[in-house]
């Protein structure tokens, strides 16, 4: 077989068979292909434009396509080009200023089988210590990560020693908002690797990422809750341990805004710190001891002093400041300044006393800094007149995980549509709403507290992820979950003013129209998405699916708007409830902001699911 016809052969078996295939166009072999994965046992074409893996080549791009997820190491001759997925057919654009992975890192395929147990997935991404992939644990068929440390240091007995450090402290570490480590074991070449807990997320590097390319603020109730939930974590940990890498690359925001903390490998036993280990080190030792990242090191680190909780109480409130600010701390930070009205000054005054660099004059444990941090936020924004017919659930409403809206007048309504007539203004008192409908997750403990029946699809497969919205709920069920909740289902009004605004949008992200990247349309699902899935069509204040993936119940019953202002109608009489914001079937049309719909409320549809609301005053933070 020719060298041409047999690379031909090689590409029609890579992407009919494995599918793990990019394709670029190019001119040599007679193929285009570029950035294929294929095992090591291939030794075939050697051209410019086919190339087999090999920890030996000169480094990698990590690629992922949008569309199907499919990840892949191409070279960086491929930077800046477009091309195509051969697994779904989308095009894949290689950025110039990808991740780049050096060759110190191993590299593997998906489908290639860890220490006869664990099955890579895909590649996650890289660090100081080495590189995590996501795999799936084939003995109890659970999805892991996987670090690697750096082939490059790991001969080095101190690096080493701080990889089998962190197995042995965060194993210890049980706790809800800190990720777990399963196992620490050898691949057949001797690599050493966790296994880990999976959290399906993002770094807040990422976060941050996404907000300064849209020039968008990080609302301060998402940055109070990620700031609370990590000093949960440090409270726990800080009884073994202090992290001592406190960083946004090492806290992933899952879904429903819950929060993990991540790499403990670089941690200090306090218990060692107590027993003086590094007390009688010179200057030069302790230099050398010095671990971390500088921008977000305590003084006392750079300065290369021993080191307690507090360092990790600067490094926080570094991190807390950079989602507030979007700027990225300088090594030596100044006085905090934020200028932003809608940030409470009193917790803009506990943030600046977490980064004093006088570690005395800092918070002097995780838990003083949440109880301040937390009250300070209650404060200013807490709600006060919850409605009474909420039972006594009411009072344990928590705002964790809802947008604040400050209410007003907008225009509500449309006069092209007969049933969104007439446009009007229209007064809304001030409100938190969910920022995603409510989950399988949430739904389950529901049930498990209060022993209610199940929904109509709760054991349907492809209804039932924990991070789908639940569906097959009757509007009786919704309104039964949000009383528990200390909720309730939201009127109309409330829920256009949060998807329109006052800035009138046609469609909850904005005006462009939508596609598959803001919602879950047309049925291209076939099913209903993860609450997290659809960045893109997030509204400004930072609510998820407004428009499509499910219809959401609100309080009001359907019938003509003239008729429920004017007061001409029986709202008790009407046989339906409104729905709002399409479903994963709809059209176009259902997916504006103003779209309504009327279904009987003892309707339990694959396609219909709720979110909920909390009435309340809110006291001015500026």
């Amino acid at each position: 077989m020719g060298r041409r016809a047999f690379c031909l052969f090689w590409r029609l078996n890579v992407t009919i068979g494995l599918k793990q295939v990019f394709h670029f166009p190019g001119e040599l072999c007679g193929t285009g292909v570029e950035g294929v994965y294929k095992d090591d046992a291939y030794n075939g074409c050697r051209g410019k434009a086919c190339f087999r893996r090999s920890t030996e080549r000169a480094g990698m791009i990590a690629v992922r396509c949008s569309n199907c997820g499919l990840e892949i190491m191409v070279p960086p001759s491929v930077q800046g080009r477009e091309g195509t997925c051969l697994n779904c057919g989308n095009p894949v654009k290689v950025p110039s200023d990808g991740v780049f992975v050096p060759t110190s890192i191993m590299q593997f395929n998906p489908g290639e089988k860890i220490a006869g147990r664990y099955s890579i997935l895909s590649f996650i991404g890289r660090g100081g210590m080495g590189v995590v992939y996501h795999a799936e644990d084939t003995l109890v068929k659970e999805e892991v990560a996987l670090k690697f440390l750096r082939t490059d240091i790991l001969r080095t007995e101190k690096w080493r020693y701080m990889f089998l450090q962190e197995a042995q402290i965060a194993r210890r570490l049980r706790h809800e908002n800190i990720v777990a480590v399963h196992d620490v074991t050898y691949t057949s070449d001797g690599i050493l690797f966790l296994s880990m807990e999976y959290a399906k997320g993002r770094s807040l590097r990422e976060l941050l990422r996404r907000h300064r390319e849209e020039k968008v603020h990080i609302l301060p109730r998402l940055t109070v809750s990620i700031g609370l939930q990590v000093l949960d974590a440090l409270h726990y940990a800080h009884r073994l341990v202090v992290h001592r890498d406190i960083k946004p690359e090492n806290i992933i925001l899952m879904a429903n805004e819950h929060v993990k903390v991540l790499d403990f490998g670089l941690a200090k036993v306090i218990e060692e710190e107590g027993a003086g280990n590094h007390s009688s080190a010179s200057p030069l030792q302790r230099k050398r001891q010095v671990i971390g990242t500088e921008a977000y090191a305590s003084p006392e680190q750079l300065l290369h002093a021993a080191v307690d909780l507090r360092a990790d109480i600067y490094s926080l409130g570094l991190v807390l400041r950079e989602l507030l600010t979007l700027r990225t701390p300088p090594e030596y930070p100044a006085d905090l300044e934020i200028k932003r009205d809608d940030v409470a000054p009193g917790v803009l005054e506990v943030v600046a006393k977490a980064v004093n660099p006088d570690r005395n004059e800092r918070w002097q444990s995780a838990k003083a800094f949440r109880d301040a941090l937390k009250s300070a936020f209650d404060s200013a924004y807490h709600p006060v007149n919850l409605q009474e017919n909420n039972h006594k659930a009411s009072k344990n409403g928590s705002l964790e995980g809802m947008v604040y809206f400050q209410g007003g007048g907008f225009l509500m309504g449309n006069d092209a549509v007969r049933e969104e007539a007439p446009e009007a203004e229209v007064h809304v008192e001030p409100f938190w709403m969910d920022i995603y409908p409510v989950t399988v997750a949430q739904y389950a403990h529901y049930l498990k507290e209060t022993g209610a029946p199940e929904p109509r699809y709760w054991r349907d497969s492809q209804l039932n992820g924990p991070e789908q919205p639940v569906v097959g709920i009757a509007w009786d069920e919704a309104s039964a979950y949000a009383c528990w909740a200390g909720k309730q289902l939201p009127a109309e009004a409330q829920w256009e003013f949060a998807a329109r605004g006052r800035a009138n949008r046609k469609y909850p992200w904005g005006n462009l129209p939508p596609d598959t990247t803001r919602c879950n349309y047309r049925n291209y699902l076939g099913m209903p998405s993860i609450v997290t899935m659809h960045e893109d069509g997030r509204t400004p204040e930072g609510l998820f699916d407004m428009a499509g993936n499910v219809y959401e119940w609100t309080l009001d019953p359907f019938m003509p708007y003239d008729h429920a202002r004017k007061r001409n109608g029986n709202p008790d009489s009407a046989p339906r409830k409104a729905v709002r914001g399409g479903c994963y079937e709809s059209g176009v049309d259902e997916l504006t902001t103003t779209a309504r719909k009327g279904f009987f409320q003892n309707v339990r549809q694959r396609n219909v699911g709720f979110r909920c609301v909390i009435n309340c005053n809110v006291s001015n933070p500026s």
